[in-house]
């Protein structure tokens, strides 16, 4: 288990982005899940989401704008990392009628002043996108094909100069999936004891080393030529259209039958924490009063409709699952949920 005695978290801002008009066209799944409101009857309302920066591509050009034009209500999203906004919900610095994170960890602390339950419903895998421009380049490109064994990634990770970006694992989980990925592979791989401090540095999980960057603008970073490597969820490097190397279920966090597995990986983090590693899953829930909007915005998402679109994009799809007060879920959701 890793461990951090002092952290300071860095102030950070986020796009906040607002859809209006939208020309997206869906294929049909069912009759109230896509056909577009009635000429008249154009509902009221804004859906205000704060959600996980890895969803940004996927609501803003794609969820976001189909949501519009199926159920009329105007989008309003704030990407940040799950930890971070769930602090500014509880400071009510922020007032939004959604909240999608990763992790169910990262909405209980809401409970019960702000939320009495969410649902589980997408995954996705810890991945590492590659800079194709890197004097590593040609070797990563092998290890991605298969060429090469995906446990000759870590040794080219440890060289002297190589420039990794990676999230803060205090307010980010993808920043502490990617170290609980680090450590599975160093099991996985039997690599030297020594790995994850080569690769990481210490203390691994500080804010301030420099491969520490916020999860809006780190594939910016990378897509830049700025790092030679990064850490990625898949679904993104898929979106973005990134080189990535895929990872085994053993060491990627997106199998839930490795979930005993994963736990083994660990870290402690901020305020003396200790978490550990997990399955990979998106979780939503609704802030404060339920509003129309926000409603129709998660009923959406559970939707055949919504969830061909988190499966076009590359999303698993998950069996939705509610946690916490069930009877505190608004009917048009448990309606999806429930069929």
């Amino acid at each position: 288990m890793l461990n951090h005695r002092s952290v300071t978290r860095a102030a950070r801002a986020w796009p906040l982005v607002a859809v209006a008009t939208a020309g997206l066209v869906l294929t049909a799944c069912s009759s109230s899940s896509t056909s577009p409101p009635s000429s008249g009857s154009q509902p009221k309302g804004t859906a205000n989401v704060a959600y996980a920066a890895s969803l940004e591509y996927l609501n803003e050009k794609v969820f976001g704008p189909a949501f519009h034009t199926v159920k009329g209500y105007e989008y309003t999203g704030r990407a940040g990392e799950s930890g971070t906004l769930q602090m500014e919900i509880s400071a009510k610095e922020i007032s939004p009628n959604v909240f999608q994170a990763v992790g169910g960890d990262n909405v209980t602390p809401l409970f019960p002043k702000f939320t009495k339950w969410y649902v589980q419903y997408a995954g996705t895998q810890i991945a590492v996108a590659y800079n194709p421009s890197s004097k590593y380049g040609p070797q990563f490109a092998a290890i991605a094909s298969g060429t090469k064994p995906v446990c000759d990634l870590f040794p080219i990770m440890e060289k002297k100069g190589f420039l990794l970006g990676r999230t803060d694992p205090n307010t980010d989980p993808q920043g502490r999936s990617f170290i609980y990925m680090i450590e599975l592979a160093q099991n996985y791989c039997h690599l030297p004891a020594s790995t994850v401090a080569k690769i990481l540095g210490s203390p691994v999980n500080s804010a301030s080393s420099p491969q520490v960057f916020a999860e809006t603008s780190l594939l910016a970073h990378l897509q830049a030529g700025q790092l030679d490597a990064s850490s990625a969820y898949l679904s993104q490097a898929r979106q973005l259209h990134l080189h990535y190397i895929a990872l085994p279920p053993a060491i990627n966090l997106g199998d839930s039958a490795m979930a005993n597995q994963y736990h083994n990986a660990s870290i402690t983090i901020t305020g003396n924490v200790t978490k550990h590693g997990s399955p990979l899953a998106y979780v939503m829930t609704i802030i404060g009063k339920p509003t129309s909007a926000g409603e129709a915005f998660i009923a959406y998402a559970l939707s055949p409709a919504g969830r061909a679109l988190y499966a076009r994009e590359g999303y698993n799809l998950l069996t939705p699952t509610i946690t916490g007060d069930a009877s505190a879920v608004p009917a048009a959701v448990k309606a999806e949920i429930t069929g």
